[in-house]
C-alpha cells in the first residue's frame, strides 16, 4: 500500500502547534550554536557535485535476506507472525574478508506513490548518485571504506493491517503526541499508522538485522553477534535516516539502542518526545556516550521547525551530553528542502565525522 508523505509530517507539526496553547512557558536560554564547524561540511545541495561523477573504483550492491518477527503487528494485534525481508548492502571497492569495516545502517523515509521497495531507496532507486558519492569519498580518503546497510522499517503482514485505532492506542499507552493526531496542519489526509513503525523498528534492528549483517560480513564484530560483543563494538556502528527514517533513528536508535551505536544521523526532523529522549540518554544509557550526533535540515524544509525546536532543547537542557562543535552538529543547508539532494549532502557530512 502506498502512503502519502506530506500530510503525515504536517500532522506531526500540527501537534506541536496545538500543544503550545495555554500558558506560555518561559523561553529556554540557549547557548549560541557554532557558526563555523571545524569540519568542512557542505552547506548547499550543490556542495558535493564533484563527487557525483562516476568513480573508477566502484563498490557493489548486494541483497541480503533475513527472517524477523513482525514486532509491531504481533504486539498490537496479539499475533505471532514471522516475515521474510530483504535489505540492500553496499560493499566498498575491493571488499576483503581479511579486513574489518565500519557499518552504517541507513534508512529511507515515508513510502511515496513512485517508490519501489524502500530498502532500495538509497542504493538502487537513487543508486547512481549515492554510489558515486560513497565511491569517491572512499577513493579520495574523505572517509574510510565502510559497509552501508539499507533495510526498511516497514514490516507489514498481509491480512493484518495496522490503522488509526492501533496508532491511537499506542499513542495513549506511551503518552506520545507524535504517534496519533486527528487533524493534519495542511488539511490533507492523515495516516497515523505510519507513525507506528518508528516505535518498533529498534527490536528488529537489534535482534535480527544487525546479527544477520555482522555474521555475514567482515565488521569489527568479527562475526560474533552476541549482545555483549555488539555493545563492545559500538564505536564502529552508525545509524542514520531521513524524514520518518529520522524519526525512527531518534526512537529506535538514540532512545532504544544507544548501547550498540556510537554515531547517529538525523536528516529532516526528529518527532520524538524530548523528555523520553533525555531520560534515555542521561539515565538509561548514561554509560554509553554518543561519539557524534549529526543533524541536518534545509532552509526550505517543512521539517525544519520541528528540528529547530528539538535542537534548541538539546543545547539548553543536555549540555553534559552534547556539545555543539565537539560531538554534535546541526547543519542547515542554505538551499535545502525535503528532497533527496539535501539528504545526500547530509550523508556526505555525516561520513566526514563518523568513526573518527
Amino acid at each position: 500500500m502506498k502512503r502519502k508523505i506530506r500530510s503525515i509530517f504536517a500532522a506531526a507539526l500540527s501537534v506541536m502547534v496545538l500543544s503550545g496553547c495555554g500558558n506560555k512557558a518561559p523561553e529556554p536560554q540557549v547557548s549560541p550554536a557554532a557558526t563555523e564547524y571545524k569540519w568542512e561540511f557542505a552547506m548547499k545541495n550543490t556542495g558535493i557535485d564533484e563527487l557525483k561523477t562516476e568513480c573508477d573504483q566502484k563498490g557493489s550492491v548486494v541483497s541480503l535476506e533475513y527472517d524477523t518477527p513482525a514486532y509491531a503487528v504481533n504486539d498490537l494485534l496479539g499475533l505471532n507472525e514471522t516475515i521474510h525481508k530483504k535489505m540492500s548492502v553496499y560493499l566498498p571497492y575491493n571488499y576483503d574478508e581479511s579486513q574489518t569495516y565500519n557499518v552504517l545502517y541507513l534508512l529511507h523515509g515515508t513510502e511515496g506513490d513512485a517508490d519501489g521497495p524502500m530498502e532500495d531507496f538509497w542504493l538502487v532507486q537513487w543508486g547512481s548518485e549515492t554510489l558515486n558519492v560513497l565511491d569517491n569519498m572512499i577513493k579520495n580518503g574523505l572517509c574510510d571504506p565502510l559497509i552501508v546497510v539499507c533495510p526498511t522499517y516497514y514490516s507489514m503482514v498481509d491480512g493484518h493491517e495496522l490503522g488509526d485505532n492501533e496508532a491511537k492506542a499506542l499513542a495513549e499507552k506511551r503518552s506520545d503526541s507524535y504517534i496519533y493526531t486527528s487533524e493534519a496542519e495542511d488539511g490533507g489526509e492523515v495516516d497515523n499508522s505510519q507513525n507506528i513503525w518508528p516505535v518498533y523498528f529498534g527490536q528488529e534492528l537489534r535482534n535480527n538485522i544487525i546479527p544477520t549483517v555482522e555474521s555475514t560480513y567482515s565488521t569489527y564484530a568479527r562475526k560474533d553477534v552476541s549482545e555483549s560483543n555488539l555493545v563492545a563494538t559500538r564505536d564502529h556502528r552508525a545509524f542514520a535516516g531521513l524524514s520518518r527514517g529520522s524519526m525512527t533513528v531518534a526512537r529506535s536508535g538514540l532512545t532504544d539502542n544507544a548501547d550498540i551505536f556510537a554515531y547517529f544521523g538525523n536528516y529532516s526532523g526528529i518527532w520524538q518526545e524530548f523528555e523520553t529522549f533525555r531520560t534515555a540518554l542521561t539515565q538509561d544509557y548514561k554509560d554509553y556516550p554518543i561519539k557524534f550526533w549529526y543533524n541536518g535540515n534545509g532552509k526550505m524544509d517543512f521539517a525544519k521547525p520541528n528540528h529547530d525546536e528539538f535542537m534548541d532543547k538539546v543545547k539548553a537542557e543536555m549540555p553534559d551530553t552534547f556539545t555543539d562543535g565537539e560531538n554534535f552538529a546541526y547543519v542547515v543547508l542554505k538551499d535545502g528542502a525535503h528532497i533527496y539532494k539535501s539528504w545526500l549532502v547530509d550523508l556526505y557530512n555525516s561520513l566526514l565525522v563518523f568513526y573518527k
